[in-house]
């Protein structure tokens, strides 16, 4: 057998099993072979493992950016730039995702992400775009300013979409606010993925969306209430959102790989009361992501954030706003790191929550996700604690760790 690009000598994580110590053989981008032997493998390109171990690349389904580099801010070229820096952590599909802003905003980023997702350079690990906001519950708003949020009118949702809609793959919306339900069968019909998220919502109120088609929920346990106060009876709980997703087994959930926006006992939690393929991790990362701990960023708002431990902390001059949470600073490969200890379960049970499971979710498993022949070869070479030393994209080296 004849390859482009032959990886041997590492444990292999397949769709189905693991090889102890095996190969990946890859052709014109794509798995050709996978197995135990490779002695009569002849390969242009050869990449020793050395006892590291071959798994598929990581997909964040929710980042609003990188390093520098942010989805909402940053011109098409430091995009591309952006997109090459998450390969360093093991990410081989991105899905760019908004913050609230004005429809005209919203609308031009759509167009500068879906040129960026068309580039020949690394535009193929963007995936697609996923619009948070506006449509919050302005309660549970989180970082999303509350002057940008509002009721999701028909008509104007018709227009973002209509206009560059075909580079959005996901929406979060509050489903409280008027026309979800419209909203979630309009985004179904166009094999957009409805979100539930950003929500105070009631039993009733998530329900009649699920019902409808949302299918996800955005950070699980952050920005979102799970249950109210009977106004009726003192002390008696009502179930609200939480109740209405863990009910539904066809509702998957994230949960950002970081114990200050999701305590640890939740990731145990999840895993247990959630089916298989409904798990997801995500970074939920912004700018600064990835760069040293006191990096501080302004952004073009005014606003200053510092990185503080794996999070993003506010700088202001007001005591009740300074050192405020306002986003993730997690990389998904410290996420899965995390998730594999906090819910105490296998390195192959972990990586699935950031690998097969977003993109079944997403509708790209045929193509990506796993370690399969004919797949994509989406591909990171990582030890046990999660450390990346290389990133394929497509077959494509993109990031080898240099040795010391």
């Amino acid at each position: 057998m004849e390859c482009d690009l032959l990886l041997y000598g590492g444990k292999i994580v397949t769709e189905t099993h693991s090889l102890p110590r095996g190969y990946v053989a890859i052709t014109n981008g794509q798995i050709a072979s996978i197995g135990r032997d490779w002695g009569e493998i002849k390969a242009f390109e050869s990449l020793d493992v050395d006892g590291k171990i071959v798994v598929p690349g990581f997909i964040d389904m929710h980042t609003h950016g990188i390093d520098t580099v942010s989805f909402m801010e940053s011109n098409e070229e430091e995009m591309e730039k952006g997109l090459l820096r998450y390969t360093e952590f093991g990410v081989t599909r991105v899905i760019a995702s908004t913050i609230s802003n004005t429809l005209e905003v919203i609308t031009n980023r759509l167009k500068h992400l879906k040129k960026v997702k068309e580039s020949r350079e690394n535009g193929h690990i963007l995936h697609g775009v996923h619009v948070e906001g506006p449509w919050l519950s302005s309660r549970c708003r989180g970082g999303h300013p509350l002057k940008y949020l509002r009721v999701p009118e028909k008509e104007e949702i018709l227009s973002v979409l209509e206009e560059d809609g075909d580079a959005v793959v996901s929406v979060t919306f509050a489903p409280e606010l008027p026309n979800t339900v419209w909203l979630t069968e309009e985004l179904s019909r166009r094999c957009i993925l409805p979100i539930i998220g950003h929500t105070d919502s009631s039993f009733e109120e998530t329900e009649r969306v699920i019902l409808a088609g949302a299918r996800h929920v955005t950070h699980m346990y952050d920005a979102a209430m799970g249950y109210k106060e009977d106004p009726q009876e003192a002390l008696v709980m009502l179930p609200g959102m939480e109740t209405a997703v863990l009910l539904h087994d066809e509702v998957s959930v994230e949960l950002i790989g970081c114990p200050v926006h999701v305590p640890q006992p939740f990731f145990k939690f999840i895993d247990k009361v959630k089916p298989k393929g409904k798990k997801v991790v995500v970074t939920d990362s912004l700018v600064g992501t990835g760069l040293p701990e006191g990096t501080v960023f302004t952004s073009s708002d005014g606003r200053q954030v510092k990185v503080t431990r794996g999070v993003l902390r506010m700088i202001d001059e007001d005591p009740a706003i300074n050192g405020n949470l306002t986003g993730s600073a997690v990389t998904m490969n410290v996420a899965l790191q995390r998730l594999k200890e906090y819910a105490a379960i296998s390195l192959e049970e972990a990586l699935s929550w950031g690998t097969i499971n977003p993109a079944r979710i997403l509708g790209i498993d045929r193509i990506t996700g796993s370690i399969a022949v004919g797949k994509a070869a989406d591909l990171a070479v990582i030890d046990e604690d999660f450390n990346v030393y290389s990133t394929l994209v497509k077959g494509k080296i993109l990031f080898e760790k240099r040795k010391p």
